[in-house]
């Protein structure tokens, strides 16, 4: 080494801070643009003039020779480049292998628009497939190619029950269906019942206007039903037994001998024999509830009465006046009409009538009462009567 001419040696120093990132490419210089205006994706075999930044980058080609991607499209085929305007075609069915969007969908603006290559040459069609001879099928026909098939047409009668994606189906021609495999509810309008309930003993589907309610039968009057298991009995009921009453009391005395009389201005019941104890009556069934003592029929058991009262009347003198005649119950209460007569002459008047229905609870009692005007008095005659019966429970 000289000392005149140094001899230099460079070292390296510290490394120094990391460059900046590099900036993306220009838009259409690097083969790609986006779009500036929204489009529908055109039907298959179809076009539509699509707007971009830049269309500069897309090669000089025969029309529609080569493809660009259209992000959420797919592949499109370039027909015409006019300035901005990009013509754009939807590839017909089967030309691609990936098919694009399903046409009508909307592209929006900012969509990235690449070059793709030109489509290239169809391949050769695929060997023909096959399914396994000897795999297991259901057929509609018997098929000899099959080492294990059942074909359908061949079922004279059976059931076949197969396992589905969400359970268990069934195909059958002519078959019982075991019970272990039916579920749901069966619908009127398919032959069912569309119910689920399961009955008691007697219980039966009985129609309700909009489908079927599972309920008895119900016994009505006189009827009885016993429900069993699997059976009804419908039975007619022994009728009540009915406690008929009945009671007729009549005048056999004529005026003058045994006629009840009812002077002028009195009330009295012709049937009494503490009123007219001269009085001659006889009767039927007079012990059924008669008290002669006070002439009241006092009812032994609770119903419905009927209540005849005959009335044959004639005046002491030829005087007018009037007279009346009522059925009384329990002593306080009229019931019924109240028959009124007037007469200015002593022969006989009447036959003169009152009938009534009453409802009568037991001990309840009735009598015949006959009120004259103050003019002249009335001898109730031979053949008046008065009689109740008992019609209903």
């Amino acid at each position: 080494m000289s000392c005149t001419n140094p001899y230099v040696v460079n070292i390296p120093g510290p490394r120094g801070q990391a460059g900046t990132n590099g900036t993306n490419g220009t838009n259409g210089v690097d083969a790609f643009t986006y779009t500036t205006a929204q489009f529908f994706v055109p039907p298959l075999g179809g076009y539509v003039v699509v707007q971009v930044d830049n269309s500069s980058f897309l090669p000089e080609s025969i029309q529609g020779q080569f493809f660009v991607s259209v992000q959420g499209c797919g592949y499109m085929q370039v027909a015409d480049v006019v300035g901005l305007n990009v013509t754009l075609g939807n590839p017909a069915a089967g030309l691609l292998g990936i098919p694009n969007a399903i046409p009508t969908t909307l592209i929006p603006v900012g969509a990235l628009i690449t070059l793709a290559g030109a489509i290239g040459p169809q391949g050769a069609a695929g060997v023909s497939g096959g399914a396994p001879v000897g795999a297991s099928y259901i057929c509609r026909t018997s098929d000899v190619t099959l080492t294990n098939e059942t074909a359908l047409d061949s079922l004279a009668a059976g059931y076949m029950k197969t396992a589905g994606s969400s359970g268990a189906g069934a195909v059958s021609t002519v078959a019982t269906v075991p019970v272990g495999d039916i579920s749901g509810t069966l619908p009127i309008a398919k032959g069912g019942t569309g119910v689920t309930t399961v009955p008691t003993n007697g219980q039966l589907p009985i129609g309700n206007g909009t489908g079927y309610t599972v309920a008895a039968l119900t016994a009505g009057s006189g009827i009885a039903i016993t429900n069993g298991a699997g059976a009804i009995t419908i039975a007619a009921t022994a009728a009540a037994s009915f406690n008929y009453v009945t009671f007729t009391r009549r005048v056999t005395g004529t005026p003058g001998s045994g006629a009840p009389d009812v002077g002028a201005s009195l009330t009295k019941n012709p049937f009494s024999l503490t009123d007219f104890p001269s009085g001659s009556w006889n009767g039927i069934d007079t012990a059924s509830g008669f008290t002669a003592s006070t002439g009241r029929f006092t009812a032994a058991l609770s119903g419905y009465y009927r209540i005849d009262v005959a009335l044959m009347l004639s005046a002491y003198t030829g005087t007018a006046s009037s007279v009346s005649f009522r059925i009384r119950k329990n002593g306080v209460t009229d019931i019924g009409p109240t028959n009124s007569q007037s007469t200015n002459s002593t022969s006989i008047s009447g036959p003169f009538f009152i009938q009534y229905i009453d409802q009568a609870s037991a001990g309840d009692y009735y009598e015949v009462l006959v009120t004259t005007g103050p003019l002249n008095g009335y001898y109730v005659r031979e053949g008046a009567s008065f009689s109740i019966q008992r019609i209903q429970a």
